[in-house]
């Protein structure tokens, strides 16, 4: 057997365990009680009078209860950041969030919550904050490592609005969530 048909035949078998692995992962997830997600990434940042998106750091934070294995309640924040030059830019929100797995025993979920949120701005000793409602909606994969931990890629939009200024990010992200 060549080397070529020795590595070809490692790689298959080994993807074929970690797929064992993982789907045997999977039909043992478990949604109970206290549970955390948090994660970081990458956002776009938005709105109404901007001539285009930037991009920036971004990240979120997630906890609560478990209702049923398919409903999970709690809070969560999200958060955009750039400095540049001395000057620095965020967007965030707090929330109450909710969680949903379509199917039981899956990883696939939609969050979406509604709070506060807030743009705040800072440059040269000079800051200002602005707050007003806040919003998210998300969606997610749970890949399970472990019975109860999880590797979560993730997209989020999130927004704020009052009066006087609007602002909605982006977010693609990697998490960590615990069941």
């Amino acid at each position: 057997m060549s080397v070529k048909k020795l590595v070809q035949c490692f790689a298959v078998t080994g993807f074929l365990a970690v797929s064992a692995i993982s789907a045997q992962a999977q039909n043992k997830q478990i949604r109970d009680g206290f549970w955390f997600s948090g994660g970081l990434g990458y956002g776009s940042l938005g709105c109404d009078n901007c001539g285009s998106r930037t991009s920036g750091m971004s990240g979120g934070l997630s906890l609560g209860g478990t209702i049923t294995p398919r409903f999970l309640l709690g809070v969560g924040t999200e958060g955009w950041t750039k400095s540049e030059q001395g000057a620095t830019l965020t967007v965030a929100t707090l929330d109450a969030r909710v969680r949903f797995y379509p199917v039981t025993t899956g990883g696939f979920f939609l969050t979406g919550g509604v709070g506060v949120g807030s743009v705040s701005g800072a440059a040269s000793g000079f800051s200002a904050t602005e707050t007003g409602v806040g919003m998210v909606f998300g969606l997610g994969y749970d890949y399970r490592v472990a019975r109860n931990a999880s590797i979560t890629p993730y997209w989020n939009g999130f927004a704020m609005k009052n009066s006087n200024t609007d602002a909605n990010v982006g977010q693609l992200g990697l998490a960590v969530t615990l069941h």
